[in-house]
């Protein structure tokens, strides 16, 4: 049986060395940097691949967009990606939208679930009775309170949908209030005034923005953000720090991973403007400890 195909059950670990060029174990230097962190205490943001991040905030730990498949309809991942049950328990996972490289049912169902997992509008059917501590559909500007955590879904523009059987998924980004510090994590999205009345309304101290998948231009302008764009969505946000996503890992056309270049494009913007200092840039599995964030 291939090991993604799942009925409930968590493959044995022996099995992904199927996968083995596209997996990466508890040797890895992610997976022993993770955990260094986690148990000396540091607030930490860990890329896992695509939009796929693990951040730590005081004691609080969450998880976005969780794709840690090898591959997706035959299109491998550039880079390997940490095996899912070695992803350390979180608090929270967040899902922006049911593409099926942001919710992946195939990870999800390897992670540790003693997580509340915060999904659009419509998404639970797509979850179906897969285990979590608690599942959240939250719609447009609704707002979710937790002893220690705020999470506000806004819109952004990028199309909703997941297939034939779910066309109605909404698509959002999600504002993290942890104690003091807000998160935004703009999942998938175009360019839009949005993040001006965004930055306005709320303080923003780390934004998430995504920087890849925007060739051909031509067909992927209105749902997908360039370099340039992503950065003037940094300066409309106003916040603190920005946090390149979704590059370097995955691409309907996999040489546009290489041919668009985002990351080299959005440290040359950054530079242009003067903001270098606030990019907070941890590349695909690797990691930055925030020791003074």
């Amino acid at each position: 049986m291939n090991i993604w195909t799942s009925f409930g059950k968590k493959p044995k670990a022996k099995d992904y060395k199927l996968h083995k060029n596209f997996i990466l174990d508890e040797h890895s230097f992610i997976y022993r940097e993770v955990n260094f962190a986690i148990k000396h205490g540091y607030d930490f943001i860990a890329n896992l691949g695509h939009s796929t991040f693990l951040v730590s905030y005081q004691g609080i730990k969450f998880l976005t967009d969780p794709f840690l498949s090898p591959h997706i309809f035959g299109i491998r991942r550039q880079k390997p990606a940490l095996r899912p049950d070695l992803v350390p328990e979180v608090d929270y996972i967040f899902i922006s939208h049911a593409h099926y490289d942001h919710l992946d049912m195939r990870t999800l169902r390897r992670l540790k679930r003693n997580a509340v997992l915060i999904i659009p509008e419509n998404t639970k059917p797509v979850i179906g009775n897969t285990y979590f501590k608690k599942i959240l559909e939250l719609k447009r500007y609704e707002t979710y309170l937790d002893n220690s955590i705020e999470v506000t879904a806004l819109p952004v523009k990028h199309n909703k949908g997941r297939s034939i059987l779910f066309p109605n998924t909404d698509t959002v980004s999600f504002l993290i209030k942890v104690f003091d510090r807000t998160f935004y994590f703009a999942g998938d999205t175009a360019y839009f005034e949005g993040f001006k009345e965004y930055g306005e309304k709320y303080d923003i101290h780390t934004a998430f923005l995504p920087i890849g998948g925007y060739e051909p231009t031509l067909f992927l302008k209105n749902v997908h953000m360039n370099p340039w764009e992503a950065v003037q969505a940094f300066v409309d946000l106003k916040a603190k720090y920005v946090v390149p996503i979704h590059y370097g890992t995955f691409h309907t056309i996999p040489k546009f991973v290489k041919v668009e270049a985002p990351l080299q494009h959005f440290k040359e913007e950054i530079k242009r403007k003067g903001l270098e200092d606030k990019a907070i840039i941890v590349e695909p599995n690797s990691i930055d400890i925030c020791v003074n964030f």
